[in-house]
């Protein structure tokens, strides 16, 4: 094994009349390496291609028996083996045409995206529960396509959840939970790769309720929440992923594909609980999940108006971000298969 890594310090650009060659012993390697190249098939008089050039080394033949491949990151041979012959040894490396990620890439796809966050922090004043708490951006690196844009960018929805569960608790949870949720997407972006991002189900609704919430101003919620919410606006996602990728269940990337999770989507929900036909007893708070059967269900945060005064809940789910990847990627490596996913320049 061992990598040829082909810099001017010691490879020669020679013109021949069939191709150009780079000629060079490299150190430490104890052979002569003779590189032809072919791009899209056929035999080229331009120089050698280097990396930042639009074409992307597809595979390499050699002679007299010897294996090698192509290294695209590192832009030189790797994997040598089989040498049996003296020197030269001598190679061809087939070179295609770059393609756009948007134009070969299909819904349903998997992808290879770290994002550059390890940690990320959310705050106590944020979810109301008694703690900070944290998520680990990093551990969600494998994505599936949901839609191609008209743009050229692509959104993607991470294979599994979260490791850890994030709780939400009572009315300043519940005032918080989209902004909150936001937030965390946030947290799994990589701007080498991606250009935006949001939480399964945003679709403009309210992020932060600043008022404080009482039963005068429930019926409207003065930011608009519970009409948006009644819009279904959360809708649109939870649509795309069912027709995408046919199924609402996911793992936790801690457990793999043991037992199905439940995680958070971004929608609020106010259900009253009615002590006769029309006069409510209290009215419930809600946030929606997807459970661990692959259903719509809710966890309470907070009552108003029962008898006995406020009372406080939390609820605790995974997490599961959306990302918006950018529309001039070009691809390297992959199938788009989950055991050899696509990977980025």
């Amino acid at each position: 094994g061992g990598g040829i890594i082909l810099s001017k310090s010691y490879a020669l650009y020679e013109t021949k009349k069939e191709y150009n060659v780079i000629k060079g012993t490299v150190p430490g390697f104890g052979y002569d390496v003779k590189l032809s190249f072919t791009i899209d098939n056929q035999e080229s008089k331009d120089n050698f291609p280097n990396k930042e050039s639009e074409y992307v080394g597809k595979s390499v033949s050699c002679k007299n028996g010897v294996k090698a491949e192509w290294d695209n990151i590192s832009w030189s041979l790797k994997n040598i083996s089989n040498i049996t012959t003296s020197n030269p040894i001598k190679c061809t490396v087939d070179f295609k045409t770059k393609e756009t990620f948007s134009e070969k890439v299909k819904i349903g796809d998997y992808v290879k995206m770290t994002p550059v966050s390890s940690t990320f922090t959310i705050k106590k004043e944020l979810t109301g529960y008694e703690n900070d708490q944290e998520i680990k951006p990093q551990e969600l690196d494998l994505w599936r396509v949901l839609k191609i844009n008209e743009d050229g960018t692509i959104d993607m929805i991470s294979e599994y959840t979260s490791s850890n569960k994030i709780t939400f608790k009572g009315e300043t949870g519940y005032k918080n939970y989209i902004g909150a949720l936001n937030d965390m997407a946030s947290a799994y972006t990589n701007s080498k790769y991606t250009v935006g991002s949001r939480y399964p189900g945003y679709n403009g609704q309210t992020e932060f309720i600043t008022e404080t919430l009482s039963l005068e101003n429930l019926d409207i919620e003065a930011s608009g929440t519970v009409k948006e919410d009644n819009t279904g606006l959360h809708m649109n996602d939870l649509n795309l992923i069912q027709s995408m990728l046919h199924t609402w269940l996911a793992y936790s990337v801690g457990q793999q594909d043991d037992v199905p999770v439940g995680y958070w989507f971004s929608g609020r929900r106010i259900m009253s609980s009615y002590k006769h036909d029309y006069d409510f007893d209290e009215l419930f708070l809600i946030l929606k999940v997807w459970d661990s059967n692959g259903n719509i269900n809710h966890d309470s945060l907070y009552g108003i108006g029962g008898k006995d005064g406020p009372k406080v809940f939390a609820g605790s789910n995974y997490v599961r971000p959306i990302v918006t990847l950018k529309s001039n990627l070009t691809s390297i490596e992959g199938d788009g298969k989950k055991e050899k996913p696509w990977k980025f320049e």
